[in-house]
């Protein structure tokens, strides 16, 4: 017996060598592994899955340069010259912050220089958000996420059928039928029908929700718009980008219009000269308000606005005397903006996810990403002394639109009743598809407080 026992032992032991020597046997598969007894066994290293590394096949066309790409390039080249840096306080208080915004209406569609003012102004206005972000923000979030997991055996839900039972016994004690009396208390139709309708089963459900919200509220004073980058990324997509500048300096000039207004020795300055003959094509990319310095000196305020004029083939000139008049009063706005605009601002971030899979194998599954934004600036009123310095008239290198333009000054308290404006110069219109186009970078303009 004993000699079976170890004919049987040696045989096991054959085998067992047998399929070693089949296996992997190189040294360098072999990791050595330390034991609480201080002794080392050998371990098998497991194959991984194999990783492509060729990123040939990746998709780029999505990162492209754009207008706000350059913007913040250009601005941060400038501000490290003077030691600054854009999204932070400097040394001397000041704040610069860039918004961006798309236009609705491509570039060759009528109607296209009225959406990129809208564009601009919600750039402006994101820019904004983000200033007052920094000095206070409420901030409310909460998240959860539950688990359910049940291996039940199917069949009908007892509570579901305890709960119809006791629809019936409603209805039978009712003058009218339960559907009725609902449908009359205002209960959707859909809401019936999952009352009538059996509860399936939950054998899996797992859910997350988020919610974050931010609230800010502060009356913004002395912001100017400092540089602006716009262009068409193609398809359709035509891009203004805005850098503003805040700093406690303009926030106190802005609190005093008479520091900012602009007085006879300044419209006899060479700087306001140079404004007054600047090219129109300089122009088309100047919105918002700006501060000035002339060349003794003295500062003072400049609103820009502008408009689009439809061709038409009778009262042509009516329609470019009523753009002049529009542009003004979007100029005449944007220096209302920089002596005070009372902002409120809400963003809403809201993310949700449930998937559920039920006894008889049906699924369901949700998911929601919503992100809103609200930005209101308070209706205000500001007596305002201004004067007209120029209009002028260009073609959108882009859209090939006539634009018209408005430039007003901020002037110091005066008893005049009247102004003048100056002169205007015009040219003809083109029109062109959309496609990918050189971006417009406002120029340095003498005087400019940058």
């Amino acid at each position: 017996m004993k000699k079976y026992f170890l004919l049987t032992l040696m045989i096991i032991t054959l085998i067992a060598c047998g399929q070693e020597k089949k296996g992997d046997t190189d040294p360098s598969n072999i990791i050595p592994v330390s034991t609480p007894g201080n002794s080392t066994e050998t371990v098998k290293a497991v194959s991984h899955f194999p990783v492509n590394e060729d990123l040939s096949e990746v998709d780029n066309s999505l990162i492209v340069e754009m207008p706000v790409d350059k913007l913040k390039e250009s601005v941060q080249a400038k501000l490290l010259k003077d030691g600054k840096q854009l999204d932070a306080i400097n040394s001397d208080n000041s704040i610069y912050k860039v918004g961006y915004a798309s236009t609705s209406v491509s570039s060759n569609k009528p109607g296209f220089i009225t959406s990129r003012n809208i564009a601009f102004a919600s750039a402006e206005l994101q820019a904004k958000m983000s200033i007052i972000q920094m000095k206070n923000e409420a901030l409310t979030s909460g998240r959860s996420f539950s688990s359910f997991e049940n291996y039940g055996t199917g069949g009908q839900d007892p509570d579901a059928i305890k709960k119809a039972s006791y629809l019936d016994k409603l209805k039978e004690v009712a003058d009218k039928s339960l559907d009725r009396a609902l449908q009359e208390l205002g209960v959707d139709d859909s809401e019936i029908a999952k009352l009538n309708g059996t509860q399936k089963e939950q054998m899996y459900n797992n859910s997350y929700n988020s919610l974050a919200s931010s609230y800010v509220a502060e009356m913004l004073k002395g912001v100017t718009i400092v540089k602006i980058v716009e262009g068409e990324i193609g398809n359709g997509d035509y891009q203004v980008a805005v850098c503003i500048k805040y700093s406690p300096e303009q926030q106190a000039e802005a609190h005093n219009q008479q520091a900012l207004g602009a007085s006879k020795e300044v419209f006899n300055s060479k700087t306001l000269e140079k404004l007054r003959t600047l090219e129109p094509e300089k122009l088309i990319s100047k919105l918002g308000a700006q501060i000035f310095k002339d060349e003794n000196g003295n500062r003072f305020l400049v609103g820009f606005g502008q408009t689009s004029v439809q061709k038409v083939n009778k009262n042509q000139s009516r329609r470019i005397q009523m753009g002049e008049r529009k542009a003004r009063l979007d100029a005449l706005q944007n220096m209302k903006n920089f002596l005070g605009e009372d902002l409120v601002t809400k963003e809403i971030r809201s993310i949700s996810e449930k998937d559920i899979q039920y006894v008889d194998n049906s699924q369901e599954y949700f998911s929601e990403d919503s992100y809103r934004t609200l930005i209101n600036s308070k209706t205000s009123t500001i007596d305002i002394q201004s004067t007209p310095l120029r209009t002028w008239r260009a073609i959108h290198p882009v859209s090939k639109h006539l634009v018209v333009g408005t430039m007003v000054v901020l002037t110091k308290s005066n008893n005049l009743n009247f102004s003048t404006s100056g002169t205007s110069s015009s040219k003809k219109s083109t029109n062109s598809g959309t496609e990918r186009s050189d971006f417009i970078e406002s120029d340095d303009l003498d005087g400019e407080d940058f």
